[in-house]
């Protein structure tokens, strides 16, 4: 039997060090650590059902290993991931790879900090190499799986497992043979299924990264107990290409310069909260209106052209116009748009209760009315988007945008990551002091230097308040 790629991926997560790292994956990870953490932050003080997450993580007791982002608090470490990587995705504000449509940090990060402070301390170098890998890992299996126009799979929830397990075996030192079994370990727990985001009034949609994030603690950590994993994960008869993807992957895409270009480098931060498959629509309307400098009582109608993707964005157009929840509102083009067109903007509280039921927006969301163009259709990555703007004097303004503001291409700027950071630490579940934000940001902008990585989550915890 032909030896699963597992080995060779498994092997790369042992050799890689940070002294291997191009700069622009150094960037990358350190960008996204502090991205994530602040959107990790943000959420502790929004999201209504963390309350009885967090009370059941509390309920489960165990050794005070990982502390609790925002509501502070240690729990054991599998529990810490879990705890964080629930708050990860809840503001839909965390980073993303616009090829593969694919979140690469969500369970990278929490599962990391978790086993940073458990084993401390861990530098930032390795903490940085650590998350890098994994980011690289879990983007090359997206990139290797061919899209699909009706994903009965949600990718990041299912693939983050096993780059959250590779970031986890990295900075637990684990040698090959343990990494592939914690790999086949985490194929026992990967799942996801599409309905979190189909559907409708659940926080599962928001919440999914704490499955992926516990998993990849457990399974490093089992297999650095000794415990032995699937040694075939991915390519066996029932392994991840198989179970999940019809067999149909590109072992090539898995394996190509893998070592030596790390794809983490083309991740994008978001600038808005909100799915990414909104962006071309509000970045679109954004430009349409500075350009134009068109006020909202100047539009008559916006129709914002969609394909067989971003159509799932608009259906049912009633309950896109006006959202029950913010989940629901994070995931609507309607609603989105016209929010940008009303606002000029669209930030957290665009979707608190209070702005969910605005009758300016709900008025102008009544306006959005999407239209089908085949052109738009989902081929690789997220897809162009169009907006056409008829004003009540007649006057009709359109705009394509193939690639929004935080695309690799159009980065957010390290004073708009700052600014990101500082709004979403504003909405903590408990104020946290000016010095620990300051001090916060420091570390993590010279994250390159510093001996133990674990003071980073402390100070972001209730317990320095």
């Amino acid at each position: 039997m032909q030896r699963d790629i597992a080995y060779t991926l498994a092997k790369n997560v042992v050799d890689v060090q940070f002294d291997d790292l191009p700069d622009e994956a150094v960037e990358a990870a350190k960008k996204s650590i502090i991205d994530t953490l602040g959107v990790i932050v943000g959420a502790s003080g929004i999201t209504e059902s963390l309350a009885g997450l967090m009370d059941l993580v509390r309920e489960t007791g165990g050794t005070p290993e990982s502390t609790i982002v925002g509501f502070g608090g240690k729990v054991p470490a599998i529990m810490g991931a879990f705890a964080n990587g629930a708050m990860v995705h809840c503001l839909d504000y965390d980073d993303i790879e616009y090829d593969s449509t694919y979140h690469p940090s969500g369970a990278v990060v929490p599962a990391g900090f978790a086993i940073a402070e458990r084993n401390r301390p861990i530098g930032g170098r390795e903490f940085i190499a650590a998350v890098a890998l994994g980011q690289d890992f879990g983007i090359r299996l997206a990139l290797a799986i061919p899209g699909q126009r009706k994903p009965p799979w949600h990718r990041s929830c299912v693939l983050s497992t096993f780059a959250a397990t590779a970031t986890v075996a990295k900075l637990l030192r684990l040698d090959d043979e343990r990494v592939v079994d914690a790999l086949g370990i985490a194929l026992c727990q990967c799942a996801g299924p599409m309905e979190i985001r189909w559907g409708l009034g659940t926080d599962l949609g928001g919440l999914y990264f704490a499955f992926p994030a516990k998993a990849g603690v457990l399974s490093a950590l089992l297999a650095q107990k000794g415990v032995a994993g699937i040694k075939n994960c991915f390519e066996g008869r029932a392994g991840l290409f198989n179970l999940y993807f019809e067999g149909k992957y590109d072992p090539e895409i898995l394996v190509s310069e893998l070592g030596s270009m790390f794809m983490g480098a083309n991740t994008a931060l978001k600038p808005w909260p909100a799915c990414a498959g909104t962006y071309t629509c509000i970045d679109a309307t954004l430009r349409l209106i500075d350009e134009t400098q068109m006020r909202p009582d100047d539009i008559d109608r916006i129709t914002p052209y969609i394909g067989d993707y971003t159509q799932g964005l608009c259906d049912p157009l009633p309950a896109r116009q006006k959202p029950a929840s913010a989940n629901d509102a994070k995931f609507s083009i309607p609603f989105c748009v016209a929010v940008a067109a009303v606002r000029g903007n669209v930030v957290i509280d665009d979707f608190n209760t209070v702005s969910l039921q605005d009758p300016k927006i709900l008025e102008m969301a009544e306006r959005v009315v999407p239209k089908f163009d085949e052109r738009l259709n989902i081929t690789k990555g997220l897809p162009m988007g169009a907006v056409e703007i008829r004003t009540k004097q007649g006057r009709t303004f359109y705009k394509e945008v193939e690639k929004p503001k935080g695309h690799p291409e159009t980065p957010l700027s390290w004073e708009g990551i700052r600014q990101k950071f500082r709004d979403c630490v504003s909405h903590a579940v408990k104020p946290l002091p000016e010095e620990n934000v300051v001090r916060a940001m420091k570390l993590m902008e010279g994250l390159e230097e510093i001996d133990d990585v674990a003071e980073i989550v402390e100070l972001l915890a209730e317990e320095h308040i």
